[in-house]
């Protein structure tokens, strides 16, 4: 399940990046192979409530190679037991998301389609609400305040 989660993440998807240079390698002329995201779980908390993921995000800014970690360590726990298909993730902690987040969380919610699941923003501050409605994705991601509100959410539409 987890390689029909993850798609083409680690295939072709990777060869249409960018590449960067490898960490270390300061002034490199030529850039190497792309760093894969990878399962990192100190950045969340994990706890499932009505059969539904509610993922706590521990740090103050999400940016970057952070947001595709943070997709990879998610994903792991929905494969984990197999069970969980919906997902919420709780932005209470979050003051910065960059754009590479925003496009982290639509491949999050692009992912869990493909096994019928949902994915809903919780807890985001005023600003990263701003930022949701700015960019039209509160019309495809729900934003609520309430962890409970977001697990009925998830499972009316079950």
């Amino acid at each position: 399940m987890f390689d029909k989660l993850m798609g083409m993440w680690r295939g072709q998807s990777h060869d249409q990046q960018r590449p960067r240079t490898a960490p270390g390698a300061a002034g490199a002329k030529f850039p190497s192979t792309p760093v894969p995201p990878r399962v990192r779980p100190e950045m969340a908390n994990f706890d499932v409530v009505d059969g539904v993921l509610v993922t706590t995000v521990l740090q103050p800014r999400l940016v970057g190679q952070d947001a595709a970690d943070l997709v990879e360590t998610v994903l792991a726990e929905v494969d984990h037991d197999g069970l969980v298909t919906n997902v919420i993730v709780d932005l209470e902690n979050i003051e910065f998301m960059d754009s590479t987040a925003l496009g982290m969380l639509v491949f999050l919610n692009n992912r869990l389609q493909i096994i019928d699941g949902r994915l809903v923003i919780v807890n985001a501050a005023a600003t990263l609400e701003q930022m949701f409605k700015i960019t039209q994705l509160d019309k495809m991601l729900p934003v609520c305040r309430d962890v409970m509100k977001a697990v009925g959410i998830v499972n009316r539409a079950a």
